[in-house]
């Protein structure tokens, strides 16, 4: 379903709903006794739509909520993609999904599950969604009690909640999130030391293994994840084919690292192409399009090392605490960066940066005078492998070249 007609009908036909649904629930309120304070919930419904790296964001949360509330039903409507996310942060008891497949179905499997949840009674919903009115007018028809969601300067939603919380554009993501979950009574979640927020089978750790077996062998040298690709809506957000394969190659070069490329299925072509592009090709792995949800946590959590275009995995690895180095260009890595003590960034802040913003709903044109994907190209290969070698890379392991990692 393209992402772009979705925000455009939130926006046309969204705003004007949210004002009439408010002027609805100013009248209610009136007839309603004055609320007692938050708290006191049995039943938690959490509303987040877009992004499997969100729905990773939200868990220290949700996570938050769930020792709060601990004998409270906490529910979770999202995306069908991002079922697999949610199931595997293992604090939902039911997962309800709305299909992004196409429009008419989007529509039709949004009011099924509006139905179904207007009859389970929450006595408190949380819309996770920064901008959108389709989640806050769910969260507002849906709610028995209260309902807490973002406060976000010129979105025209904040009346749909019973307690809104501003929006602050200068925090990251998850402290964001985790303001939701204290406006409901959660204390702030401690962090990813606590242990990770995700969870796979040993079924799925055996799969990587034997992948890793069958396709590079036995070595010493460390294993290195590369992420390439990114959603089809934020093409800009991609690194550049020569770019991922001029650092697959000095990372097998300098260190006998094991290097593996991962990506969905519609992404291995892109995949294809980086490696094509190798002089080291033939001991790069390309896993893009063969491992499941739970298989790809697996391989996220053995590696020493993630390194992703901005989207889902940079997240991913955050949750599991492993060491992630983002690359970011047209949106912030102060709101979408990595999250965890391991993880670094690439970034360069130009002054059109960041055009992807939660006030624009990520409707964006790129206006860069070098033209799109500028501040993509403005990261060179020199910078990263100089970056991750100094971070990641034990201390005094050397390159062909003899230059010790520090």
């Amino acid at each position: 379903m393209n992402l772009r007609m979705v925000r455009w009908v939130d926006i046309w036909l969204g705003i004007p709903l949210a004002y009439i649904c408010s002027v609805t629930g100013a009248v209610r309120r009136l007839f309603r006794r004055r609320r007692q304070k938050l708290g006191g919930y049995s039943r938690i419904l959490l509303i987040k739509f877009w992004g499997i790296g969100n729905v990773a964001m939200l868990l220290p949360a949700a996570r938050s909520l769930k020792n709060r509330y601990p004998h409270a039903r906490i529910d979770f409507l999202t995306l069908s993609d991002n079922k697999a996310i949610a199931a595997a942060g293992g604090c939902f008891d039911t997962v309800y999904t709305i299909s992004s497949r196409t429009f008419p179905l989007f529509i039709s499997t949004a009011f099924t599950n509006f139905m179904r949840l207007r009859k389970n009674d929450y006595g408190l919903v949380i819309d996770f969604e920064q901008f959108a009115r389709f989640s806050a007018l769910f969260c507002f028809l849906i709610s028995r009690r209260d309902s807490i969601g973002f406060h976000t300067r010129g979105q025209h939603r904040h009346m749909l909640f019973t307690d809104p919380v501003p929006y602050d554009n200068g925090i990251h993501i998850v402290s964001s999130f985790s303001l939701l979950a204290e406006k409901a009574g959660a204390e702030r979640y401690g962090g990813v030391n606590n242990g990770p927020l995700l969870h796979y089978l040993p079924g799925d750790m055996q799969k990587v293994r034997e992948l890793l077996q069958e396709r590079a062998g036995l070595k010493n040298g460390p294993l290195v994840v590369l992420h390439a690709g990114t959603s089809g809506n934020f093409t800009l957000r991609r690194w550049p084919a020569e770019y991922f394969a001029g650092l697959a190659d000095r990372i097998i070069e300098g260190y006998a690292a094991t290097v593996v490329f991962s990506g969905m299925p519609e992404e291995s072509r892109a995949v294809k192409e980086i490696i094509g592009l190798m002089h080291n090709r033939l001991q790069a792995v390309d896993a893009s399009g063969e491992l499941d949800f739970g298989a790809f946590l697996a391989l996220l959590s053995i590696a020493d090392l993630v390194i992703s275009a901005d989207t889902a995995p940079v997240h991913l690895a955050s949750c599991l605490n492993t060491p992630v180095a983002g690359l970011y260009g047209p949106n912030t890595p102060l709101l979408y960066g990595p999250w965890g003590e391991k993880g670094m960034v690439f970034y360069k802040s130009f002054p059109c940066s960041p055009c992807i913003t939660n006030f624009n709903a990520k409707i964006y044109r790129c206006r860069h005078p070098q033209g799109q994907g500028a501040c993509m190209r403005a990261l060179r290969v020199e910078e990263v492998f100089s970056g991750v070698s100094e971070r990641y890379f034990k201390p005094g392991q050397k390159d062909k070249a003899g230059h010790a990692a520090t």
